[in-house]
């Protein structure tokens, strides 16, 4: 993907060899790595602190007008929502990807009964990619209380709450399911050796 300027890569700490490694065996010009926080927020800030910090990589990078956010829990993403996404963060400021919900989403009380059930036909599941004009997505960053860096998951909402910036939804392919699982880190590892290869 020409267009892509550069590849951010968060890494654990103790994968940090690792990602080294793979960098330099295929020759990936374009990636470079940092290390992640102990949350999700921490470490999308992370990420988005190499362009403002030198001190979080060993060179200077140009910051970008507009970033990609993604997860390596959702490997399958083609080029078309990329781009989509990141056209659309470009015109309105934020954007992110959404799939219908699979499954009806129910509260319980305190009693661990049934509360109330949530029409599914009104809810989206929000997924990654999402991308964000860069200054509003670091300005929100910079504007997260502890409660939001430690419990967080959502970055449109941080646009939203910190900067009022409403995000453009865009509904996303099938191929954008979520693999948290131990058993899925096979069919992760396989797809990652057909991409180097």
């Amino acid at each position: 993907m020409k267009w892509i300027e550069v590849v951010i890569v968060v890494v654990a700490e103790q994968h940090v060899e690792l990602i080294k490694s793979i960098i330099q065996k295929y020759n990936h010009r374009k990636t470079q790595w940092c290390v992640g926080g102990l949350t999700r927020h921490r470490s999308i800030f992370n990420g988005l602190s190499v362009f403002v910090d030198d001190k979080f990589l060993e060179c200077h990078l140009t910051k970008p007008k507009v970033v990609i956010i993604h997860d390596a829990v959702r490997p399958f993403v083609n080029e078309d929502i990329l781009l989509k996404i990141a056209t659309a963060a470009n015109d309105h400021g934020a954007a992110g990807a959404i799939r219908p919900l699979v499954s009806t989403v129910i509260a319980t009380n305190s009693e661990h009964f049934l509360d109330h059930s949530l029409e599914r036909s009104k809810y989206r599941a929000s997924e990654m990619p999402q991308a964000f004009l860069f200054d509003t997505i670091y300005k929100a960053y910079q504007k997260c209380t502890e409660y939001d860096f430690e419990y967080g998951t959502e970055c449109l909402h941080l646009v939203l709450s910190n900067c009022n910036t409403q995000a453009k939804l865009i509904e996303g392919p099938p191929t954008l399911w979520k693999k948290p699982f131990p058993k899925m880190s096979m069919l992760l590892q396989m797809w990652i050796k057909k991409l180097c290869s």
